[in-house]
């Protein structure tokens, strides 16, 4: 009896070995096959300079927590700086995240349950793509299950030992990503509940307070410590820290915080409806029989502090149950598979082939990524500058890829950074100046989360590139379409910005927008030929709706020969995002009509709504409707023979 037991215990262990093969063979596959990863490029930059003596916070801005950059530089200063050791440092976290699931499932239901929770947690299409990349959600996935797993250890009752270590994992989890505060909210609501569900054989609320206790003193003297030393080393550390997250979003109004939350997650549930599905029912059937799932169900509760949280979410943020969501899934398929009867063999591997076919597709189709267009841009930057020079990119990636290093805040560029007002066009600008910035890499792609194009005073920012840089041209990069400035390091700066503007104007445009000026490269121009001009638009406050702007060409008889429409700045700064105080230089060409005859015209200008036709509303500076709700320029065009 004894030796089959042991047979099947090996046999048990050496399956699960081959499982975990399997899977960390398919981690593996073309694992630096990608490398346009924002965020990824972001960390290995901070970890790369921290390697070299650099202090964050003080040498260089981010927004990361301490544990987790330190975590990185230990590992880039043990085994090398390169892409393969740190994705595969993520791979190594992932897959002891797993093991902390496979064992938590073997302990409290079995082998079998605890190799699905392990099986469906590295298989599930988020875990695999935040595994295979250099950020922190591997060492905040494998934190928080051992912190769950420790405090859920003990068969019976909560042991304040456990709680203690438990909380320990969760302060440095916090101190890797804020929202470690979240499962150990989890395993606090459990204490409750587990206080409560014991009716008349509940202990004293003391004891529920020490259990409290317990778990959150050594939490909070983690952060009172790693956060102190930051605060005592870099008195701004909270600022950088709190105020990244705290500043994005906080200009909207609660309406619309709850609006974008809803929709996050109808979209979250519309992504993985099998797999929260199983296990609400299996935390549902787990708090009915009071066994140990009970315990694990209360980490999808703190899924509520996201509706308190005005920053902006994504799929990734939902990570932080996937290790409680796996272990209940896996808990209910060994229940399935366990029961008399072999219908109910054949539901288990229905539900499985439900979970594992699109999860295998979604992952084959991620590993198969490679990227060619990287190695061009980063060969670019290393021939135009020199080792010590320094860049500032949009994907600071690229200056870790080149090895150059970049300015205070281009370490930490971000949408919600430049949007929420952290980072701001004249601190970039005499960043630049102070640090002899070489080269300047600007996205601007419509259709990506593009950072420099979202300052609030971006033109400005350009006109400062377009006086001190040379233009190389614009190199894409899968979908980044990067513009290059580059130039002569012993070149002088001109932080100047003189508006060339020929004839100021002052019609108003709806509530807010105000035609400044313009000026005109040229007033003469034959049929055929182009005509360029800039008009200057300045704001009292942002409008309200995305205009596009047309530009027409009429002769004496009021027909246009030739037009320019488009949305501002070739279509990145519709009038939605001009900020009051900012001009913005919106450059136009109209080509002349072939057969246009010679004579006077003037250029015509004015807003509508390209999907409707409707025009915005025109006025004269004295308030006046315009007719048409256009304005004709003062200064006249001359079509020559």
């Amino acid at each position: 009896m004894n030796v089959s037991h042991d047979r099947r215990a090996i046999l048990s262990v050496a399956l699960v070995a081959a499982l975990i093969l399997l899977l960390l063979v398919a981690y593996l596959t073309n694992l630096t096959g990608w490398m346009i990863f924002d965020d990824e490029g972001e960390y290995l930059y901070q970890v790369w300079r921290m390697t070299a003596a650099e202090l964050p916070y003080r040498d260089f801005l981010t927004p990361q927590l301490p544990v987790f950059l330190y975590a990185g530089t230990a590992v880039m200063s043990l085994l090398g700086n390169s892409l393969l050791v740190m994705r595969v440092y993520c791979v190594v976290l992932a897959f002891a995240a797993a093991i902390l699931l496979f064992l938590a499932g073997r302990r409290h239901h079995g082998v079998l349950a605890g190799a699905l929770a392990l099986a469906l947690f590295l298989a599930h299409p988020d875990v695999f793509r935040e595994a295979r990349i250099f950020r922190n959600e591997p060492l905040f996935l494998l934190l928080i299950t051992a912190g769950i797993v420790i405090a859920t250890w003990p068969r019976e009752k909560p042991e304040r030992r456990h709680l203690a270590v438990s909380g320990v994992l969760f302060g440095l989890a916090t101190m890797v990503k804020l929202f470690g505060l979240l499962p150990a909210g989890g395993i606090a609501l459990w204490l409750v509940w587990d206080w409560w569900r014991r009716g008349a054989l509940r202990p004293s609320f003391g004891n529920l307070l020490r259990d409290l206790l317990a778990l959150f003193l050594p939490l909070g003297l983690i952060l009172l410590l790693v956060g102190g030393l930051f605060i005592l080393l870099v008195p701004d550390f909270l600022d950088f820290v709190l105020g990244h997250h705290l500043a994005q979003g906080s200009e909207q109004a609660f309406g619309d915080v709850l609006a974008g939350k809803l929709a996050l997650f109808a979209l979250y549930l519309r992504m993985y409806p099998l797999w929260l599905g199983l296990a609400l029912i299996s935390g549902a059937v787990g708090l009915w029989r009071n066994d140990g799932r009970a315990r694990w169900v209360w980490q999808l509760a703190p899924l509520l502090g996201f509706f308190v949280l005005s920053r902006e979410l994504g799929q990734r943020h939902f990570m932080f149950i996937l290790p409680g969501v796996m272990l209940l899934v896996g808990w209910l398929l060994a229940d399935f598979w366990q029961r008399p009867g072999r219908r109910w063999r054949i539901v288990v591997a229905a539900l499985l082939v439900a979970l594992a076919v699109p999860a295998i597709r979604a992952n084959a189709y991620r590993a198969s990524w490679v990227d060619d267009e990287t190695p061009p841009v980063v060969e670019l930057i290393r021939q135009r500058t020199g080792p010590e020079s320094a860049i500032l990119a949009d994907d600071i990636g690229l200056a870790y890829y080149a090895q150059r290093r970049t300015t205070y805040s281009g370490a930490a560029l971000s949408h919600g950074a430049i949007t929420s007002g952290q980072i701001g066009t004249e601190q970039l600008i005499e960043e630049i100046v102070a640090d002899n910035v070489a080269m300047v890499l600007v996205d601007s792609s419509l259709l990506t989360g593009n950072h420099l194009v979202f300052l609030r005073d971006y033109p400005r920012f350009h006109r400062f590139l377009e006086r001190n840089f040379d233009y190389l041209g614009n190199v894409r990069r899968d979908y980044q379409e990067i513009d290059v400035w580059w130039r002569d390091e012993e070149r002088p700066f001109d932080t100047s910005d003189p508006l060339e503007i020929a004839v100021e104007d002052g019609t108003r445009f709806g509530a807010s927008l105000y035609l400044y000026g313009y000026t005109l490269a040229r007033d003469e121009v034959r049929p055929g030929e182009t005509l360029s001009f800039t008009i200057f638009w300045t704001a009292d406050a942002p409008a309200n709706h995305h205009w596009s702007v047309f530009a027409h060409l009429v002769g004496p008889d009021g027909q246009p020969v030739g037009q320019d429409d488009q949305v501002p700045y070739n279509g990145l700064l519709p009038p939605t995002r001009w900020d009051e105080g900012i001009v913005v230089d919106d450059d136009y060409e109209i080509t002349v009509a072939d057969d246009a005859p010679p004579g006077r015209y003037h250029l015509v200008v004015g807003m509508y709504d390209w999907r409707t036709g409707e025009r915005l509303p025109l006025f004269t500076p004295e308030g006046e409707a315009l007719p048409n709700d256009q304005v004709m320029l003062a200064q006249p065009v001359t079509v020559l023979p």
